[in-house]
């Protein structure tokens, strides 16, 4: 008896042996995706979790991995951002006020709820391993734009306006570019937002129920804020559209359209995702594997593509091609609605977008004529440190970063990732040979 079990033992050791010699010859002596690259925490700068199984078991996974850094980080968001940002708008009204009127007076849950359930329950995962209340959790995640224009709904202004108008910079900005060329293509970018986040950079490997594998690099506790798809050898970029149509009461919220544009499996798809989509803020994406960036600059009635005139792109913070303002832009620069004509906008209109006016040419002189091989890591920092583009927190700016260098050929996607700002604290390299 203890003969044929020692044999059966033999002959499924070898069984394993020749099927993973076999999944290293099919991928060229490399392993699949998912075995290609593995976290460590004790030397990252960033927070890492592997993620692995249903929405909600990767949510719960991630929720508890991080819970004490995310607790803090929910208290932080409500107590010293939501109530602080109302006070400064003249209102005396609480976090606790912001809380009951997202979830009495917009349709984001309902909507997400309906087009994303999946995702919905990721972020109950989250909460469930956090011990958090998942309405805390989901307001948590729909940090970015949409916060600003549950404000207007609430107070009836324009937040973003009303800081541009009074010369205050806001801070969060994101600045992109690329360049690409004979099955070639590199990616730089700053990932910024508000300083309430500094100290809480993840770096989170997914592997999907369908095998598939992203990378992405969020604050702890939510989704997503940038990202590679490992497998299929693609990335994106977001950027705030301030001066675009948005839709609270309707649409998607950003967070949940990068989610499905990395688990769309190609450029290509996830284009055609982009050009249906119906979205609660405005923003511009990107999309970039080894053939090149597209970019689309999607407010709430329209997608307008935008291009330059070669191969290369620079996307920062100002609507350049669609015309879709919204209602306070179209008022404040006396605009009618559907006859905005984007090359003949107002100076104010730059004057008031002068940082991502100045970012933009940053960006675009030290790119444009350059080849993929010529944009190194190194290079593009050389690029991203230059002021405004690089915004280190300091006293007087209150701006936490991600940045990033994506590199992709015909084989392999690496992906340079460091929650720092550029220059600051050095890139972490991860490499994948995708599929």
């Amino acid at each position: 008896m203890k003969q044929l079990a020692f044999l059966m033992m033999i002959l499924l050791t070898l069984g394993i042996k020749q099927l993973n010699s076999q999944q290293a010859k099919d991928l060229g002596g490399i392993p699949p995706v998912e075995f290609q690259v593995e976290l460590n925490n004790s030397q990252s700068e960033f927070f890492t979790v592997e993620v692995k199984g249903n929405a909600y078991e990767r949510g719960f996974q991630h929720g508890k991995a991080l819970r004490k850094v995310i607790r803090p980080a929910v208290s932080r968001f409500k107590y010293e951002l939501i109530t602080p940002m109302l006070e400064a708008l003249g209102d005396k009204f609480t976090y606790a006020d912001y809380h009951t009127f997202f979830f009495n007076h917009t349709g984001l849950l309902a909507t997400a709820k309906k087009q994303v359930p999946e995702l919905v329950e990721e972020i109950r995962g989250i909460a469930d391993g956090a011990n958090l209340p998942f309405e805390d959790l989901f307001v948590y995640n729909l940090n970015f734009d949409e916060t600003f224009w549950v404000l207007e709904k609430m107070i009836g202004v324009d937040p973003i306006l009303i800081m541009e108008k009074a010369g205050k910079k806001v801070d969060g900005h994101c600045s992109h570019g690329s360049v690409w060329g004979e099955g070639k293509a590199t990616v730089g970018y700053t990932l910024d937002w508000v300083r309430t986040f500094e100290g809480t950079q993840a770096l989170i490997k997914h592997v999907l129920p369908n095998g598939d594998v992203l990378l992405t690099t969020t604050y702890a506790g939510c989704l997503i804020g940038h990202g590679i798809n490992a497998t299929h050898g693609y990335t994106f970029t977001p950027h705030s559209k301030f001066q675009l149509e948005h839709d609270v009461d309707n649409g998607l919220a950003q967070i949940f359209i990068y989610r499905k544009l990395l688990e769309a499996g190609s450029v290509m798809k996830a284009k055609a995702y982009l050009e249906n989509v119906h979205p609660a803020a405005g923003l511009a994406y990107t999309l970039t594997d080894k053939n090149g960036t597209i970019t689309y600059e999607i407010s709430a009635n329209k997608v307008a593509e935008f291009k330059t005139a070669g191969n290369w792109m620079t996307v920062c913070n100002v609507a350049r091609t669609n015309n879709d303002l919204s209602a306070s832009n179209l008022k404040e620069y006396n605009l009618v609605k559907g006859e905005v004509d984007m090359n003949n906008l107002p100076d104010q209109y730059w004057q008031y977008n002068k940082d991502s006016e100045k970012r933009f040419s940053v960006i675009s002189n030290g790119i444009k004529g350059k080849k993929p091989e010529d944009m190194s890591p190194e290079k593009w920092e050389e690029i991203f440190k230059q002021y405004p583009v690089n915004k280190p927190v300091n006293e007087d700016i209150a701006t936490s970063n991600l940045w990033h260098v994506v590199e992709i050929d015909n084989e392999f996607i690496t992906y340079h990732v460091s929650p720092g700002n550029p220059g600051n604290i050095p890139l972490e390299t991860y490499r994948f040979k995708y599929q």
